[in-house]
């Protein structure tokens, strides 16, 4: 049993093969370009690394958000594209519930992605279980709600670099740091996710599969914007 897992839903890209004695191989991409553009030819690679062909594959997992709207519409549209070429099933997994996994911690672990506009996608887990929903917040309030534990708190994803010393100032010596090999990768833990979501027989319908958005784009709130607007004037 072969499964191949794609995560396109934050800054890094990433792709991993799992087996049944686990993971066969990865590749990541972290160099800031569009997501479009890297990962045919890193899947490319991976694939023939591997001697690998996908349909090889006995199923497909990828990241539904939440994260940035873009990549996600890259990364459904590619897993949805194989399932159709190859008739084999989808698997969708969240991106905190991957980022949360591949921190590899028992204690409390708070993924963060960048939302952008001064805003983290998070939720927050201990010992891989989800207490948090996900939600599209400010560092601040995060930081906020994260000083309530009487723990220390593990971070990591590409929304904990640019808000670390606000959150370390709130925090001090309860905030954990994940090393940075972990902290942004999040494809392999998302196969391994997968695999146990396979072994259930718990697959994803293509028409389920759709990406998780905790708000608008910003396009959509400026079209909403300009239709108010629009209708204001007409009054």
């Amino acid at each position: 049993m072969k499964l191949l897992a794609i995560d396109t839903s934050a800054t890094a890209l990433s792709a991993a093969i799992v087996g049944e004695k686990g993971l066969l191989g990865e590749y990541a991409l972290n160099i800031g370009k569009n997501h479009s553009l890297g990962l045919l030819p890193l899947l490319d690679s991976l694939l023939k690394n591997c001697g690998l062909q996908l349909a090889d594959m006995d199923a497909f997992a990828v990241c539904i958000g939440p994260g940035s709207f873009t990549g996600l519409r890259i990364g459904l549209a590619t897993a949805k594209a194989w399932g159709d070429a190859t008739g084999k099933p989808l698997i969708g997994i969240s991106s905190t519930d991957a980022l949360a996994r591949a921190a590899g911690q028992a204690g409390y672990v708070c993924p963060m992605l960048d939302a952008r506009r001064d805003q983290v996608y998070t939720a927050l887990y201990k010992g891989g279980e989800r207490l948090w929903p996900d939600l599209a917040i400010a560092p601040t309030e995060l930081a906020e709600r994260l000083a309530e534990l009487e723990e220390p708190v593990y971070c990591l994803g590409d929304g904990f670099a640019p808000y670390e010393e606000e959150l370390r100032q709130r925090l001090g010596e309860k905030l954990q740091a994940i090393p940075p090999e972990r902290r942004l990768v999040m494809a392999p833990a998302a196969a391994m996710l997968a695999l146990e979501k396979y072994a259930k027989q718990e697959f994803t319908p293509v028409e389920a599969l759709l990406p998780v958005y905790l708000r608008l784009s910003e396009a959509e709130e400026k079209r909403l914007a300009a239709e108010a607007a629009a209708k204001g004037g007409q009054a």
